[in-house]
């Protein structure tokens, strides 16, 4: 089964995320479980949290076609023991959201070691990540490749792997593949895909990609930074993705749009089913 659609809105209740999404004939679909730019939000409400759960019957969408993703202000690798605390406790409170929602996987940035030392900007990251898993036994974490600006971890598979190697509940801890930060962190998914992947693979069990999300890219490969695009409109074009859709290994979970362009998610998604 193919998993796909976009980063849906929860404006107005966390239950119209599944009807927005199955209005564009998404097979499965991504949400913040709370506003991604600030530190506090209200609770959710126990009527929403019903209401999601009927949704998810209703349409026939599974905990597996979902990928929530943390906030933005989330820093698990931050030398700031004051902001590091604040993302720890940010961290939890949206694990504690996921779980009331009935999900069990939830997609982080690893975050940016900003001075110092890479290496222990890597341990904290990890440290943070085994908090969390211990307070919330349910809940996985899928890591996010990044496009390497500045001091970001997770730019290169190689570093995923060390963050992976420090983690203790390490079981429970997986990875989303963006495309865009891929082929901005220097990975050619424009020509061969293919060869990215099967480099993926190498290192890692297919049981380790918890998702994608499938962008193209305003800026060139290697430029390290991070420009979504709508597929087929930017530097890596269609082809990398039809690829994508017929690898057996993204069969059963989630393929994320978050292209810039909502008046075409509907068209992508047609487009890609299809092909697959």
């Amino acid at each position: 089964m193919l998993y796909i659609g976009p980063h849906v809105s929860i404006s107005g209740s966390v239950a119209f995320a599944a009807d927005r999404a199955h209005e564009l004939g998404a097979t499965g679909f991504a949400i913040f479980t709370k506003n991604q730019r600030q530190w506090k939000s209200p609770a959710l409400k126990e009527e929403d949290i019903t209401a999601f759960k009927a949704k998810l019957e209703e349409y026939g969408y599974t905990k597996k076609a979902i990928l929530p993703h943390a906030g933005y202000l989330i820093n698990p690798a931050s030398p700031d023991p004051e902001l590091r605390a604040k993302s720890i406790e940010l961290f939890q409170e949206e694990a504690s959201r996921l779980e009331a929602l009935g999900l069990d996987v939830i997609n982080i940035h690893p975050g940016a070691f900003k001075e110092g030392d890479r290496t222990d900007g890597i341990r904290r990251c990890a440290a943070a990540l085994d908090e969390v898993l211990s307070a919330h036994p349910s809940v996985r974490i899928a890591v996010e490749n990044t496009a390497g600006a500045g001091t970001i971890l997770g730019s290169t598979f190689e570093e995923l792997d060390m963050i992976l190697s420090e983690v203790k509940a390490s079981d429970r801890v997986g990875f989303t593949l963006d495309t865009a930060h891929l082929f901005g962190s220097g990975y050619n998914v424009r020509d061969d895909v293919n060869k990215v992947l099967d480099e993926f693979f190498s290192r890692f069990s297919p049981e380790k990609l918890y998702g994608m999300h499938l962008n193209d890219s305003k800026v060139p490969l290697a430029s390290n930074k991070d420009r979504h695009d709508s597929i087929g409109l930017g530097l890596i074009g269609e082809e990398c993705f039809k690829a994508i859709v017929r690898r057996k290994e993204v069969h059963g979970i989630p393929l994320i749009l978050e292209t810039p362009d909502e008046t075409r998610w509907a068209e992508e998604i047609k487009m890609l089913l299809s092909i697959a």
